[in-house]
């Protein structure tokens, strides 16, 4: 799969011409940055469009209906929180731990007009925030993904503890992670097939009941 075009984009997923022009600025801005700091993986250079960008629009049939805080743990270079933005979410909120990737995620949202917050720290540092939604893409396997809500949530006044829905990007090894996941959490969650990659899924978790340590043990 190649995306060289708006139509060639808009044939797997449609966007406005106004949010495909503000990709290329984002497009534009990565390839400058990459020489400098690693921001995504070299392999995938050749193919930002599918890999980045569709890869991570995909998900806004999941997040354009949610009225409340949408979080995007570990964004990295932006994704895919940044180009959710840029399709139309007013409430999505970055974090992400390395201060070259937040100022970088900050000038492509200037250059390109994108309303959007981000915070530079750890995810357990930023408790402040009420989420409907928490997602990552590529960042750690489902079992750390749902510690590290776990975490974040723990450090939260009880009035704001209320656990939100999870939304991940999953590769091949998807299964395997909710069978290990299923051990020690009762989980409520539906799959979708990514559009991207045929091994790829879209896990979308409604329900966490957290276990204490005695009752992991």
């Amino acid at each position: 799969m190649k995306i060289n075009s708006y139509e060639s984009f808009c044939s797997h997923l449609y966007v406005s011409r106004e949010t495909y022009e503000k990709f290329e600025i984002y497009h534009e801005t990565l390839f400058k940055w990459q020489n400098s700091i690693n921001l995504i993986s070299n392999s995938t250079l050749d193919n930002i469009w599918v890999r980045h960008f569709l890869d991570s629009g995909q998900l806004f049939r999941f997040t354009k209906n949610i009225s409340g805080n949408i979080l995007d743990f570990g964004s990295g270079a932006g994704f895919p929180g940044l180009i959710l933005a840029m399709m139309g979410n007013n409430n999505i909120n970055i974090v992400e731990s390395d201060q070259k990737k937040c100022t970088f995620i900050r000038e492509v949202a200037m250059l390109s007009e994108t309303n959007i917050k981000i915070f530079n720290c750890r995810i357990e540092d930023l408790s402040f925030l009420k989420p409907n939604l928490i997602m990552a893409r590529a960042l750690a396997p489902l079992n750390k993904l749902i510690k590290y809500v776990e975490n974040y949530m723990e450090k939260r006044p009880s009035n704001l503890n209320h656990f939100p829905n999870l939304l991940f990007l999953k590769g091949k090894s998807y299964k395997n992670e909710l069978l290990e996941i299923s051990k020690i959490r009762n989980i409520d969650y539906k799959i979708y097939q990514s559009i991207t990659d045929e091994l790829g899924k879209i896990v979308y978790i409604s329900k966490v009941n957290v276990l204490s340590i005695t009752d992991e043990k």
